[in-house]
């Protein structure tokens, strides 16, 4: 009997029936769709993008669309098919481009209800009309940058639509050389950065401060409770306050109240003073609201300064900040490279945790775990990972510990309670004070967290408590990147590692300011001068050889000139590099460092040669040249102090002859 060889397709198909036998229904792979629901009684629509690899799905609020209800259908299912190939952020990004410009422009022309039809050639240039009138808050017209992506996000969109052929070709071009006219970021002055440095640093104080009483009170008011203790009543401001209510013990008292009765999140005042009018008040008139909460949870204004010092120590992208996840920070890194040995405590004993883990506390900073934490930036190439001492600062500063503990801390109460997937293990957690009263973190499906007005309101109260000037985390990252580069005398490989950028041209485009270009044109300058210099002397002089001891534009080894351009000396051009080599001691714009060992050494090895070189000028052009240069000279070296005259004479060096 001849043999069926069965296909590849059969033996699938045999497969799915067989598991479909065993385990039931075979699940359905997630598929890129749209979901439409109700939340508070309002109609919402959900763009979902699967992960790849499992995990929880990327959920894209396009509810906005619902105000256009002729155009919704199409540039949703433009937006769902244009996303599949985008990573998180960039459909965030875009989604905030095509609802920022396009739908405002359609908006604000009374153009809710047109239909795809009615969208010609008059409605798209009358968009790009609008794009160059629109102006920004500081009165500004937009960037052409700007109006590009506002114009390429339509285009995307319409070009990912099905049925829109006819439209795509509608949407004008950008403007022309937009990608050329792109400004790197405002960057912060020196000292700016130290003012901003200085009040994060000040506000994480006060805040562990504040942290440490709220424990306090916790401890001393459950003491309290245990005991029977009763509340005092607090009259409040119209009968008279009652001096015991004011007291710590009866604060302490309250707070344990709060505490045990509100196990998550403290509801509103008005609620707590409905459950508990004596209570209430003594909320409302003692301690106040916010103070209360503040001894449970952080507020969005208590975490800036905590993201500031998380910005300081890692240089992240200002979105990775916001979404930085305790999954990606790893505290105990040996510095050997192994895990460090964790201990683990049974849970309720504090008092025996505490006194172990004072024990276990390595004293030499070399045995102290590292701390790495990794950025996650999906559009990179590479995740960035950054491997920190924790506990590298002075006594009076901030610690990347301190940082960390108190962020565990002030977020550990309303993680638990935290309802959206996303911010299950975000670092930076809090409860907002309007609205409803849920554990969150910055930012949303449809808004970047730098981007969230929270944060936004947050970073600007503390740039007016301290009166800083104003900046975000992009500007401080790009400032960061600059000083890098600063630093290193121009290095732009430097600051691209530490950006963890793909190309320099980025670096270079985005993140490299005026000043640190100049100083790179200054340093091409110095090298074309050394090597001019080297040049002319025929190999004798080269300025690389006493860079400590000299600048490069001065023609004699030891000394400094203001102006190596504009020589007063004999046979010398002005705008030309001075070549008056051994004539210094005589220029009025050498200056000369007699303090310096080595430089007084330069100073005697100049005499020398000058003697040397006796013979070989002629009497007149030794009297006339170079007997002030001697006698200069030795007027300088009378000068030099004893001690340096000695160290000088260690080691000995020799010039080339003059003339």
């Amino acid at each position: 009997m001849k043999k069926v060889r069965v296909s590849v397709a059969q033996k699938v198909v045999a497969r799915a029936r067989r598991l479909n036998q065993e385990q039931g229904n075979v699940h359905v792979l997630p598929t890129t769709r749209l979901e439409r629901g109700t939340t508070d009684g309002k109609p919402t629509l959900t763009a979902v993008f699967p992960v790849k690899g499992g995990g929880e799905p990327h959920l894209l609020d396009l509810s906005f669309l619902l105000d256009f209800p002729l155009l919704a259908e199409l540039f949703a299912e433009g937006l769902l098919q244009w996303g599949k190939s985008l990573d998180p952020k960039s459909r965030i990004t875009r989604c905030g481009e095509l609802r920022g410009y396009w739908f405002e422009y359609l908006s604000g022309s009374r153009l809710r209800d047109i239909p795809p039809e009615r969208l010609d050639e008059q409605v798209m240039a009358g968009f790009v009309a609008w794009l160059y009138q629109k102006r920004k808050i500081d009165g500004q017209p937009l960037h052409p940058n700007t109006i590009r992506k506002a114009i390429g996000a339509l285009r995307n969109v319409l070009e990912n639509a099905p049925g829109s052929e006819a439209l795509r070709d509608l949407v004008p071009a950008g403007p022309r050389g937009a990608m050329r006219k792109t400004k790197p970021t405002e960057v912060l002055q020196f000292d700016q950065l130290l003012q901003i440095m200085a009040g994060a640093e000040e506000e994480v104080l006060a805040l562990r401060d504040r942290w440490d009483k709220g424990q306090r009170l916790f401890k001393l008011g459950h003491e309290l409770l245990e005991q029977g203790a009763e509340l005092e009543s607090n009259p409040g401001k119209k009968k008279g306050k009652n001096p015991k209510s004011l007291l710590e013990p009866n604060l302490a008292l309250a707070v344990a109240m709060l505490d045990k009765r509100y196990p998550g999140v403290i509801p509103d005042l008005v609620d707590i003073k409905t459950r508990d009018p004596r209570l209430g008040a003594t909320i409302e008139f003692a301690l106040g609201q916010s103070i209360a909460t503040s001894y449970f949870y952080a507020s969005s204004r208590d975490l800036v300064p905590l993201a500031l010092c998380i910005a300081f120590a890692t240089v992240f992208n200002s979105e990775t900040v916001m979404r930085l996840k305790w999954q990606e920070i790893d505290r105990n890194v040996d510095r050997l490279g192994n895990d460090a040995v964790q201990f683990d405590f049974r849970e309720g004993d504090h008092e025996e945790r505490e006194d172990k883990a004072e024990d276990v506390e390595p004293d030499d900073p070399a045995k102290v775990p590292l701390v790495r934490i990794t950025g996650d930036k999906p559009r990179a190439k590479r995740q960035l990972v950054r491997l920190l001492d924790p506990k590298a600062s002075r006594p009076a500063q901030v610690s990347l510990n301190l940082v960390l503990d108190l962020l565990a801390a002030l977020t550990s109460r309303i993680r638990p309670h935290v309802v959206a997937p996303e911010y299950r293990d975000r670092v930076f957690l809090f409860v907002q004070k309007n609205g409803p009263k849920q554990p969150k973190g910055f930012g949303n499906s449809t808004q970047a967290g730098s981007g969230d007005d929270v944060w936004k309101n947050a970073l600007d109260s503390f740039i007016a408590d301290h009166k800083l000037p104003d900046f975000n985390l992009k500007t401080l990252r790009a400032t960061l990147l600059d000083f890098v580069q600063l630093f290193n005398r121009g290095d732009l490989e430097a600051a691209q590692k530490v950006g963890n950028h793909g190309s320099r041209l980025t670096t270079w485009t985005h993140y490299t300011s005026d000043l640190v270009k100049r100083l790179l044109q200054e340093a091409t300058g110095e090298t074309l001068m050394v090597r001019e210099r080297w040049l002319d002397s025929g190999g004798k002089l080269d300025p690389r050889q006493h860079r400590e001891s000299t600048n490069k534009g001065c023609a004699t080894p030891g000394w400094l000139c203001l102006d190596p351009y504009d020589s007063p000396r004999p046979n010398q051009r002005k705008n030309r590099l001075c070549t008056a080599y051994g004539e210094c001691p005589d220029c009025p714009l050498a200056a000369a460092r007699p303090e310096n060992p080595r430089n007084v050494m330069l100073y005697e090895a100049l005499r020398r040669a000058v003697y040397r070189s006796i013979t070989r000028v002629t009497s007149p052009v030794w009297q006339q040249r170079w007997v002030p240069v001697v006698v200069a000279l030795d007027a300088l070296l009378k000068d030099v102090q004893p001690a340096v005259l000695d160290r000088s004479r260690s080691l000995c060096i020799e010039l080339p002859d003059v003339g």
